[in-house]
């Protein structure tokens, strides 16, 4: 409610029920507001009483004064001295608000032109600042005028004079009412045309470090120097120079972990780091304090950090460190060195290259004959920055999209390390220490830490592409002790074990001494309080850490810093600053700032390609096709021996058609079981945890979800399909489409509608001869094969139903086959005879029937070594 309306709203008064006579509400209104404000102010002021004025004291001291006192009287003051108080509160009261609010008084503060020769009054130019007074429209921000070409007149003042009666006055006033907030201006109300006001260097930092501030408040218009609003900083700039490694051919060609770099600190002014000379920083030292003039840029010299640079340097100028340590200046926004801040790190060799953002332009590594594989050249560049971090014994993060070739680039960088180790041992003994010690070498073998769904895709990758490395699996329940563990890997280049069991043998795993431990779906160590996360974390390296992800953050940047903690421990500092510093401010505020500088400080530690990279793109083929490897699980493994000890026993004795239906009735049952058990059993039973493939789809679909992906999912079982649509719907957390021949067609059609809709589910299973030919799938540019059809060209058509005319991506399929399997014998004919496949296999699995028993027995049998994933237990 207004005053106006309460006091419309009070009863009259009657002459002689109050004791200043009548006057309706309002005058009650009056009264009371008065008292209220008034009880007010003594209370506030009741502990800090003025003193009493003396004898004759000026009226406005015995006013003060009155303030504390209960009555709040002074008699015996001058009437004249009174009215003259009750003026200047007055104005002072009407100072508050704007003398005509369509115009605004700004003050801009001018450098001096300077250094040059002193001005007529005596001063050195560095002294000859200027606070130039303006008049802007508040409508019109444009128009900002001169207090100097207002006096003069003219068009500029005209325009103004559209705005405000009379600028020129307004202009008057305004400083007035400002000389309220800033003394300095008081002198100015006598000057008939005030245009500027001159400052020194003594009166031009208090204006920027008190007036500007209280004037901005007062709604006055404060127009500053750039430099003050990013004021620049009197730091350490640090010089590192890389020195050779032993035997390298070239100055700065490699940097063995151990090395030192040299160093030199110099002081530093500005966000560039500019060096100082010893000149100019004696300059700094003399001046002590106040605005100082640096290179044409003016700094507000603080004694204190003078003091502290020049102890500094005095003592520590020139030294070595780690290459660690210079790198954690170089990222750490807040680093400070004697309490200086560390504007500038830079750095020749490797390490400057990698500051630079250059780490993967160095030619990769030679890799040896027998790697069969040909790089492509962003994988070459992948391999080069592996080689490089390596080398400099630091942690990589390794985040590709899936499907370009991260376990390649990894082995290959284990295959060209063990060329450079045979390469050494054909030079002399004492080379050949060197090389070693360069590569890696004599350092222990490489752990490779990965979901149990991924060890078999890690053998067989391991077995395609670098047959050269030695391997050793630690898995299963009959694994090794530590005594026989630690005897076992002596020799070999790569050890492949699980997450799970990093937890459980961390005792034996912590007794070897690792050349560097890779962690493949680093994801799963993305929350560090977990024990497999913590025991990963444990183990000893003496080289550098790897982590392989598809999706380095998937909900939170904490599991950014996690990753990249286990590739670089503390490098970016604990997770709770971390969190202050970016996780708060880009993921709540969105700062682009923050989010650069993160950028800046993870860029040499995480290489990412795209699919969708430009120059990525052009190096890959429209259409990639590969084998994803998968383990049975141990009950996997226990009914397909089953099957297969059945089949071997029924075949004996039996011809023709009988003989020809038992064996293909036994290998849809091993099919069945390749998938997962339940489907063979018909029970009902749970999906999760008892399928090795179903764990891999599982895997591969969370990483194309998490890079946007839409995928097609094909398998030629309706009812392992029915199956799997509710566990994938529970486990993604989103719809799942199921397509089937048991649909109508309006339904077919809906469901095919909905996925090519732009914010349609992503994920779209399909049963193999109902999805498999007649449907345009073209927002998919994943595809899936759960199991092999023997005739490839039957795959091939499900295939095309995402990559056809209309695809505007490239499409990547995957076939997924289990290890040691059936499934694994039929890859290898058609991948081997595809030609010849095509017209022998024919439509089916016909052909297999007639195989004699030994052959048969060799196509079905399990290889139990390469074929189970044991329990992490």
């Amino acid at each position: 409610m207004s005053a106006a309306a309460l006091a419309a709203g009070c009863p009259p008064v009657l002459l002689g029920e109050w004791p200043h006579g009548p006057g309706g509400g309002a005058a009650l209104l009056d009264a009371a507001l008065g008292a209220l404000v008034d009880a007010e102010a003594r209370a506030a002021l009741a502990d800090t009483p003025f003193p009493p004025p003396g004898r004759g004291g000026a009226v406005a001291e015995r006013w003060l004064h009155a303030l504390t006192t209960p009555d709040g009287g002074f008699d015996g003051a001058p009437p004249g001295e009174v009215a003259e108080l009750r003026r200047r509160l007055g104005a002072w009261y009407a100072a508050a608000e704007p003398v005509d609010p369509a115009v605004r008084l700004c003050f801009r503060l001018v450098e001096p032109l300077g250094p040059g020769p002193d001005d007529p009054e005596g001063r050195p130019s560095d002294d000859a600042w200027q606070l130039e007074f303006l008049l802007q429209a508040v409508d019109e921000p444009s128009l900002l005028v001169r207090a100097a070409d207002l006096h003069e007149g003219g068009a500029a003042r005209a325009a103004l004079a559209r705005k405000a009666a009379d600028p020129v006055d307004v202009l008057v006033a305004e400083l007035a009412r400002a000389a309220h907030r800033w003394p300095a201006l008081d002198g100015l109300r006598h000057r008939s045309r005030p245009a500027a006001l001159p400052l020194d260097r003594a009166g031009a930092l208090d204006f920027l470090r008190t007036a500007a501030p209280a004037l901005a408040e007062g709604g006055f218009g404060v127009l500053l120097p750039a430099w003050w609003r990013r004021r620049p900083r009197l730091g350490l700039a640090l010089r590192a120079t890389t020195p050779p490694a032993p035997g390298s051919l070239a100055a700065g060609s490699q940097v063995d972990r151990d090395a030192v770099v040299a160093f030199r600190w110099q002081a530093a002014l500005g966000p560039e780091g500019e060096p100082l000379s010893a000149r100019e920083l004696a300059e700094l030292a003399a001046a002590k304090q106040g605005l100082v003039r640096v290179r044409g840029t003016w700094l507000e010299a603080d004694p204190a950090q003078i003091a502290a640079a020049l102890a500094f340097l005095a003592d520590r100028r020139d030294g070595v460190l780690a290459a660690t340590e210079l790198l954690r200046l170089a990222l750490d926004p807040e680093a400070t060195v004697a309490g200086l801040p560390v504007t500038s790190v830079r750095a020749d060799g490797p390490l400057g290259d990698l500051l630079a953002g250059r780490a993967g332009a160095a030619p990769a590594p030679e890799l040896p004959p027998d790697f069969r594989a040909v790089l492509r050249p962003y994988q070459e560049r992948g391999l080069a920055w592996l080689r490089t971090m390596s080398g400099l014994g630091l942690g990589a993060v390794l985040a590709d999209d899936m499907g370009l070739g991260k376990t390649v680039q990894t082995l290959a960088l284990l295959a060209s390390e063990k060329a450079a180790e045979r390469a050494a041992e054909r030079a002399s003994e004492q080379a050949a220490e060197r090389a070693s010690e360069r590569s890696g070498g004599a350092a222990g073998p490489t752990l490779l830490v990965c979901p149990m769904s991924l060890v078999g895709n890690w053998q067989r990758e391991a077995e395609r592409f670098a047959p050269g490395l030695r391997r050793y699996v630690h898995h299963g329940a009959g694994r090794l002790g530590a005594e026989q563990l630690a005897a076992a890997v002596r020799g070999v280049d790569l050890v492949v074990t699980t997450y799970g069991l990093v937890q459980r043998d961390l005792a034996a795993l912590r007794a070897i001494r690792w050349r560097r431990v890779v962690a493949d779906e680093a994801q799963h160590i993305k929350n560090t309080g977990t024990a497999q996360s913590r025991a990963i974390r444990a183990l000893p390296v003496t080289r550098h850490r790897i982590a392989l992800t598809g999706t380095p953050v998937e909900n939170r940047l904490a599991e950014l810093h996690a990753v990249l903690d286990f590739a670089n421990p503390g490098l970016l500092g604990p997770a709770e600053r971390f969190k202050e510093r970016y996780a708060i401010p880009v993921e709540l505020h969105r700062s682009p700032e923050r989010t650069a500088e993160l950028r800046r400080r993870t860029a040499p530690f995480v290489l990412r390609r795209l699919k969708s990279d430009p120059a990525v793109a052009a190096e890959l083929p429209a259409k990639q096709e590969m084998t994803v490897w998968c383990n049975l699980t141990a009950e996997q493994a226990g009914l397909y021996q089953a099957v297969v000890t059945d089949l071997l026993r029924r075949v004996e004795g039996i011809r023709g058609v009988e003989r020809r239906g038992t064996v293909l009735a036994a290998i849809g049952k091993l099919k069945q079981v390749c998938n997962h058990p339940a489907q063979l059993l018909h029970d009902g039973s749970a999906v999760g945890g008892r399928s090795g493939k179903v764990a891999r789809l599982a895997e591969l679909l969370e990483e194309a979800l998490a890079e946007g992906d839409r995928t097609l999912v094909f398998t030629q079982y309706a009812e392992f399909g029915a199956m799997l649509r509710p566990y994938l719907e529970r486990r993604l957390g989103e719809e799942v489409l199921y397509l089937h021949g048991g649909l109508a067609r309006a339904r077919r059609e809906e469901l095919v509608e909905r996925f090519q809709s732009p914010g349609g589910p992503r994920v779209f299973l399909l049963s193999l001869r109902a999805g498999g030919t007649g449907l345009n799938l073209t927002a998919a540019n994943q595809v899936i094969h759960l199991d092999r059809w023997w005739n490839p060209a039957v795959e091939e058509q499900a295939t095309d139903r995402a990559f056809r005319i209309g695809q505007r991506r490239d499409v990547q399929v995957r076939r997924l086959v289990c290890v040691g399997t059936v499934e694994e014998r039929i890859d290898e004919l058609l991948a081997a005879k595809r030609s010849l496949a095509e017209t022998v296999v024919g439509e089916g699995e016909h052909w297999l029937t007639d195989l004699p028993v030994g052959a048969l027995r060799e196509l079905v049998a399990l290889t139990r070594e390469d074929a189970v994933a044991e329990e992490d237990a």
